[in-house]
């Protein structure tokens, strides 16, 4: 069975599915905010992009496991042309951990862990962002020269990407940290900061997937879907 993939219809499938699911909750939001009966809106939260276990979560948590997969699928190819693929491999293992945090929520549990440690307030009001922070600047200095040995249009797609998703989910994090210590979360300021949060690390996958796809089928070729019947 032969499956052929295009990178760009793939990205455009993701934005078109980002794009539904910014509008339902945009929709949503200024339902909530005209009629300002939570109640009739609880089963709404089913859209929005603050709340976890609900539609924007799966496509997010999906989109991750994506990535996840096709780091395995370069990391297993390199293995077997006796390459590096230790790399991939970690990267691999990373995007598998996103995923599950962004379903399972684990990043607010180490805040609450964290919480005990520092002063959790003004850009720190989400104490997850300090360990998180920490680990992700080990990341980057120990993957500087991996990234250089790239080819430059999936090392420029990477970066671009990952400054995409280091500005939503900590910078615009920290800045909702603020606004929800002063004002709590119930403002349209902290529900914009959100928005454009959830809206920058979507994006920030999509053009990862679009480099990972790219770089296979650069580097890798055709990749034979076999399933045996035994």
């Amino acid at each position: 069975m032969e499956l052929t993939i295009q990178p760009m219809k793939v990205s455009k499938i993701m934005l078109s599915i980002i794009a539904v699911l910014a509008l339902l909750h945009i929709t949503q939001v200024s339902a909530f905010l005209y009629i300002g009966d939570k109640e009739v809106f609880d089963w709404i939260r089913m859209l929005d992009f603050d709340y976890e276990g609900n539609l924007p979560t799966l496509y997010s948590s999906g989109a991750l496991g994506l990535s996840a997969l096709l780091l395995w699928v370069i990391s297993r190819h390199r293995k077997q042309m006796r390459q590096d693929y230790r790399h991939w491999l970690v990267l691999c293992f990373i995007f598998i951990f996103l995923a599950l945090d962004e379903g399972v929520v684990i990043h607010e549990k180490i805040g609450d862990f964290t919480e005990q440690y520092i002063n959790a307030s003004g850009f720190l009001y989400f104490a997850w962002i300090v360990p998180y922070g920490i680990l992700m600047t080990v990341f980057v200095l120990s993957y500087l020269k991996f990234l250089f040995q790239l080819p430059r249009n999936t090392a420029i797609q990477m970066v671009i990407a990952g400054v995409l998703f280091i500005t939503g989910a900590v910078g615009l994090e920290m800045f909702s940290g603020v606004e929800a210590e002063l004002h709590n979360t119930s403002t349209i300021k902290y529900t914009v900061l959100y928005t454009l949060e959830e809206l920058l690390e979507m994006i920030a996958i999509v053009i990862f997937v679009n480099a990972l796809l790219k770089y296979i089928g650069r580097e890798i070729g055709d990749i034979t879907l076999d399933v045996q019947n035994r």
